[in-house]
């Protein structure tokens, strides 16, 4: 996401105030921040200074990457915010058993300071672009679960405009595809899918993407030509695609809203398969080494 000057310059101080704040939990705040530790977790007196220790270290690392990873300052905004989150307990703990530390000797102190962390949340994810972000993709994901497959429409490898519309009434699976990967020779099975029970309704449509380890890296030509001479490929092959990020094409967007997968709806590798029924519902996710074959008896459901 872009950031303005003053987003900037806001993200580089929350960086110098983590990288204060982490040193303080080592040196000079030690005390304080050992004072703060919820009275719910163990007492120990070892377990306690780890807490300090590793909140230290978490915030002079997460200090540092606010300052220097700015290439990656949505996903170090979104982490600092959730760190936020989790030592809230903290504050919340010095509030209602009264300790003073930090200066902070009232209730009304004490009380003042727990507004003070959702304020750092928005700061963090603000002067990062995650804010941006977030309504960003809420917003997609309202648009897709709003949508039909059939609205979409895509660049086929040709350059011509394809509708989904056209496969109305048919069972599609969409692929991301790649020419120099491990998982390439799934071609040929999905070819012989394609091929067996296209006359009862099936498309195959392919999506080739270099998002993963820039294994299609090829034009437009030479994937078109790789898919045809090594694999005999008949089934509509599209333009190089990203399926994942800013840039995902709409399609994508629409099926991992619609079909999560482990560990996050995000493709994962090339070859991931999405199924989309009769009436342009999507309505099963294959993993990338889910092998074509393993597919059929499902898909024969469908048709």
């Amino acid at each position: 996401m872009n950031t303005s000057r003053l987003q900037n310059i806001f993200r580089i101080i929350l960086g110098l105030f983590m990288l204060f704040a982490g040193i303080g939990h080592l040196t000079f705040q030690r005390q304080e921040f050992l004072a703060q530790v919820p009275r719910w977790l163990p007492s120990d007196p070892a377990f306690m200074d780890f807490v300090v220790l590793a909140s230290g270290f978490a915030e002079i690392g997460l200090g540092l990457a606010m300052i220097f990873l700015a290439n990656h300052k949505v996903k170090v905004g979104l982490l600092l915010a959730l760190f936020y989150v989790l030592i809230f307990p903290g504050n919340i703990s010095q509030y209602t058993n009264g300790i003073s530390a930090f200066g902070l000797d009232t209730d009304q102190k004490r009380l003042i300071r727990l507004f003070f962390q959702p304020v750092l949340i928005l700061w963090a994810l603000w002067s990062t672009g995650a804010l941006a972000y977030l309504f960003k993709r809420n917003k997609e994901k309202a648009e897709a679960r709003s949508r039909n497959f059939y609205a979409f429409e895509a660049i086929n490898i040709c350059g011509n405009v394809v509708k989904m519309d056209d496969f109305r009434d048919k069972v599609v699976v969409v692929v991301n595809t790649a020419s120099k990967c491990g998982l390439t020779p799934q071609y040929e099975g999905l070819e012989k899918l394609y091929n067996k029970y296209k006359d009862q309704g099936l498309v195959i449509l392919g999506f080739p993407c270099n998002q993963f380890a820039n294994q299609e890296a090829g034009a437009a030509s030479e994937i078109e030509e790789f898919c045809q001479v090594n694999y005999g490929v008949s089934f509509p092959i599209f333009a190089k695609t990203d399926v994942n990020g800013a840039n995902a094409h709409p399609i994508f967007t629409f099926l991992k809203e619609r079909l999560g997968g482990f560990f996050g709806s995000s493709v994962k590798w090339n070859f991931t398969k999405f199924v989309v029924d009769r009436n342009g519902v999507p309505v099963k996710r294959f993993s990338p080494v889910t092998k074509p074959e393993s597919m059929e008896a499902f898909i024969k459901k469908l048709l």
